[in-house]
């Protein structure tokens, strides 16, 4: 019997061989003394997880809410009692002499920038006895906090998440996978890039109010992200006006003459419609920047950039039972140089030109015996274009490119999507709370490509490779995907939890019956709650890549390459897909885990994860050993380990102290990408991903000084990205992995001082980012035989930044 029957098999008494009458102990109990306690936020919203304690001292009895917000004492004590209830994120409620028998619901607020009242105490953090996922998190403080380049863009931030590592285009790679592989909801809903699974939806930094990160022991409820789920989460209204501003004020540099260097603000302002029900959050954010390369000859040394994006949201609640939220996110971006570098001057880059709008609505439903229906809708459109700046022949050079860039790109990728959930809680053996549901998607992807012919040259000037294109014509690639699942969370004995699930996907293109069966589980070891084990193992199957499935319709390219030696040799290059022989790529992720509570409220967490996935997508010719005819295959295989420990030091208020190491490896059997817009034509290698960074370790705080400044930094300390060395013909000569860039590491120090001043709050930041001046590198000249070769440029220097933030009057 496979192991995947074994857990449906496991799931099938908490659904089906329950008793009819096995109802909710709160229903039938004869107990006096019990009480069921509901935790909801400021906007009515259910708390999940909430840690609840009643009594006092050793007598006290504790418990955790579910999904819906509650949880349930039983035998209290006739005495008078105390509650205190407690979740990160939230400030702490308390109440004395607390009834012990029927109801109570209580309200939980979140941390806000500014306090009302200083009497208000802040969570402390603890070993949650219910996360079985391996998870990490920055809350909307942390990203405010966190001193690190461009706080303009979250994703930045993301950086300082254990597991999360960012290429040199802010593109997250979790668990050392390529981005595509993550799942990304934005207020639980896909936001991934549909076609190539790029994360560039942008959101405000000061709308987000968490973002989370699952990287193993995620349940069957997240598919088509075998590297784990990246969850981001914003804020709403509450009964108070709220407005916030920051960096409202530009800045100047001296390169070149005295000129406006950048200015990005960011406004916030929430509040209610109609108080007690209806609540609205606007959060907008723009940018920017004139980027200059003193280096570069006048003319091809500047380079402009601006963003606009605006988050709208509004909650009502339409009763006590009836929760409708609806949002539009809409992001706009023109860079007039992409790509702009000391090997990519101005006039050879095209301009990029970006539009992104997310519309969602989500409605949450709860019933009076503890089950609660969720269904949402949402729509999605991510636009990109590429124009170049003239019509020149462009040409790439051992120093650099010259001309103009040869490619002009016009795409849309849309995705429409419904989702479902359902949660019951059910008693058979212990409690089993119940959740399933599904969702679909239908995907369309419409592309238009013109490439102009790219010549390469040798370094005595003469021609090395010239490349023509062909057949390119407008297309448009669609793809529908159907999901569902049923998951448990059995809590079998009151320090023993067990997740076991399923999950069933199938998409149009690979049109195979896809099951993931995962289980997993913790244990908490003592009766105080300081020591936790955890571990699982599951299987996930990869969404389809529409890039990938799309790039035959981007044309053809013919090679010419020219040989002192001999005549020149000309090569046609193609690409093709064929449906029917395409399996979905499945990964199986397993893992253990340790936290526990050290003396001095320190928290150690140490983590073991490995996963192996076959069947990937990867272009390649179908003996393997070269040519110029590529099929898409599923002949990739990919290999990640890591260990982790983390170490967490939280104090009085918001401040706080954490370090991580991380000891990885991010390797495939087949790196190499083929492409149209990459011409490395060489037979595939084994070797590390562009991202792999064996050792890594990151470490970031917030500290109280005297007269009221506080002093936040963060840290970052890895291995160099591995690089592939290729020839004048752009064919390769050392594999990924035979040369890296330098080390890294840069140290950001920066100083806050917050005060209140002609009736409102503000917060003033200066600092360093650099501060050591470390050379780090963003580029490399690859080209073998070159009078630059391995000569390493575009190196981040120590930069004085400073911030001003209003924060209004509460």
């Amino acid at each position: 019997m496979s192991w995947a029957r074994k857990i449906v098999l496991l799931l099938a008494p908490g659904m089906l061989l329950m008793p009819a009458a096995a109802q909710s102990p709160a229903k039938n109990s004869v107990d006096p003394h019990s009480l069921t306690i509901t935790v909801i936020d400021e906007n009515g919203v259910f708390v999940p997880g909430a840690r609840v304690v009643l009594g006092n001292g050793d007598a006290a009895q504790h418990c955790e809410t579910d999904l819906a917000g509650r949880c349930r004492l039983v035998n209290l004590s006739a005495n008078p009692l105390q509650l205190r209830v407690e979740k990160e994120g939230f400030y702490v409620f308390t109440q004395p002499d607390i009834q012990n028998s029927g109801t109570l619901d209580v309200s939980l607020t979140h941390q806000q920038e500014v306090r009302e009242t200083v009497s208000v105490v802040e969570s402390s953090p603890a070993i949650d006895p219910e996360q079985v996922s391996s998870q990490e998190q920055l809350s909307g403080l942390d990203i405010i906090n966190i001193p690190y380049p461009n706080t303009r863009d979250y994703r930045y931030a993301l950086n300082f998440i254990p597991g999360i590592v960012l290429d040199q285009s802010a593109q997250p790679h979790i668990a050392g996978s390529e981005v595509y592989q993550t799942l990304v909801l934005l207020d639980g809903f896909n936001v991934s890039q549909p076609a190539n699974g790029q994360l560039t939806a942008r959101v405000s930094t000061d709308a987000l109010r968490v973002v989370k990160v699952e990287t193993s022991r995620v349940p069957a409820q997240f598919g088509k992200g075998p590297a784990g789920v990246l969850s981001l989460e914003t804020g709403i209204g509450d009964d108070h006006y709220r407005f916030a501003a920051t960096n409202f004020l530009p800045s100047f540099q001296n390169k070149k003459g005295w000129t406006l260097d950048k200015v990005d603000p960011r406004f916030t302002v929430s509040g209610p419609i109609a108080k007690g029900k209806v609540w609205f959050f606007d959060g907008l954010d723009g940018e920017y920047d004139h980027v200059i390369r003193p280096e570069l000859p006048a003319g091809q040394d500047q380079n402009t950039i601006w963003r606009l994006g605006n988050l709208a949201k509004v909650q009502a609640n339409v009763s006590p039972d009836d929760i409708v939220t609806a949002s539009f996110l809409v992001n706009r971006l023109h860079d007039n140089h992409y790509k702009f570098s000391l090997l990519a001057p101005a006039t050879t880059t095209p301009a990029d030109i970006e539009n992104v709008y997310v519309g969602s609505i989500k409605e949450q439903h709860s019933f009076s015996s503890d089950k609660l229906l969720e269904f949402g809708a949402a729509f999605d459109q991510f636009g990109f274009k590429l124009v170049p700046f003239g019509a020149a022949p462009y040409v790439l050079t051992p120093e650099g490119a010259q001309g103009n860039y040869y490619l002009h790109a016009d795409t849309n990728a849309r995705r429409w999507q419904v989702l479902a959930n359902f949660y019951m809680p059910r008693y058979w053996h212990g409690r089993h709370d119940l959740l399933f549901g599904g969702d679909f998607d239908r995907i369309s992807f419409d592309q238009s490509l013109q490439r102009s012919p790219l010549t390469s040259l040798n370094e005595d000037g003469s021609p090395a490779l010239k490349s023509v294109f062909f057949n390119s014509q407008p297309s448009t690639t669609y793809n529908a995907e159907a999901s569902g699942y049923i998951q448990d969370r059995w809590s079998v004995l009151p320090r023993l939890l067990i997740e076991p699930g399923i999950r069933f996907d199938w998409d149009e293109v690979v049109r195979r019956a896809l099951f993931s069966p995962r289980l997993s589980g913790t244990y908490v070891l003592d009766n105080s709650g300081d020591t936790k084990i955890s571990a699982g193992i599951g299987v996930t199957y990869q969404s389809t890549n529409m890039a990938l499935i799309a790039t035959p319709l981007g044309g053809s390219r013919q090679d010419t390459f020219y040989n002192t030696q001999g005549p020149p040799a000309t090569f046609l290059t193609t690409f093709t897909v064929d449906r029917s022989e395409l399996l979905a790529p499945r990964f199986v992720n397993w893992s253990v885990g340790l936290e526990r509570k050290l003396p001095a409220q320190i928290f150690l967490k140490a983590e073991f994860m490995r996963r192996i996935g076959i069947h990937d997508f990867v272009y390649n010719t179908p003996s393997g050993s070269g040519g110029t005819n590529f099929i898409l295959q599923n002949t990739r295989e990919d290999h990640y380990q890591e260990f982790r420990i983390d170490l967490r030091r939280t104090f009085h208020q918001r401040f706080i102290v954490m370090g991580s190491y991380v000891r990885s490896t991010s390797h495939s059997n087949q790196v190499l990408d083929y492409s149209l817009d990459n011409p490395v034509l060489s037979p595939q290698v084994p070797g590390p991903y562009p991202w792999d960074a064996p050792n890594r370790f990151i470490s970031w705080g917030l500290l109280p000084l005297l007269r009221g400044f506080d002093a936040g930094y963060s840290l970052e300390w890895r291995s160099g990205f591995p690089f592939a060395v290729i020839s004048p013909q752009q064919q390769l000569v050392a594999p990924p992995g035979t040369y890296r860039f330098p080390p890294y590491f840069i140290l950001n120090l920066h100083l806050e001082k917050r005060f209140h001043a002609i009736g409102f709050y503000w917060a003033i930041r200066g600092g360093f980012d650099n501060i050591t001046n470390h050379q780090n590198p963003y580029s490399v000249n690859n080209t073998f035989g070159s009078p630059q070769f391995l000569t390493f440029s575009g190196f981040d220097r120590r930069a004085f930044t400073a911030r001003i933030r209003f924060l209004g009057r509460k």
